[in-house]
C-alpha cells in the first residue's frame, strides 16, 4: 500500500490541534464522501488516533512543540489510488492547514 506521511507544525496548543484534527476526520464533508461509515479510535490522553475506512487507513498523533504543536499523520492508500497519491496528499495538506490555522 502506498503511504502518505504528513508532518505539520502549528502555533496552536496541542489540545486545540487535537480537537481540530478530530473535527477534520469526524465532520469534513469531503472525508465523509469517501466513506460515511468510517471508524474512529481516539486516545485523548495520548493525543493519538486511528481512522479506518473502506478506502484508506490513517494514524495520527499530536505532540507539543515549543509554544505550539506538531501533527504526525500517516495514511495508507489502496494500490488502486497510487496514481492519485500526490493529489490526495495535496488536498489533505490544504485541509489540515485550514483546520490548524
Amino acid at each position: 500500500m502506498p503511504k502518505i506521511n504528513i508532518q505539520h507544525e502549528t502555533q496552536q496548543k496541542a489540545d486545540d490541534s487535537w480537537t481540530a484534527v478530530k473535527n477534520f476526520f469526524e465532520t469534513d464533508l469531503d472525508i465523509k464522501k469517501i466513506d460515511p461509515k468510517m471508524q474512529f479510535q481516539f486516545d485523548e490522553s495520548a493525543k493519538k488516533g486511528t481512522v479506518k475506512s473502506s478506502q484508506f487507513k490513517a494514524e495520527f498523533s499530536i505532540a507539543g512543540k515549543g509554544t505550539g504543536s506538531a501533527l504526525q499523520l500517516m495514511i495508507d492508500l489502496p494500490l488502486l489510488l497510487t496514481p492519485f497519491k500526490g493529489k490526495v496528499e495535496e488536498i489533505i495538506r490544504k485541509k489540515l492547514a485550514k483546520y490548524l490555522a
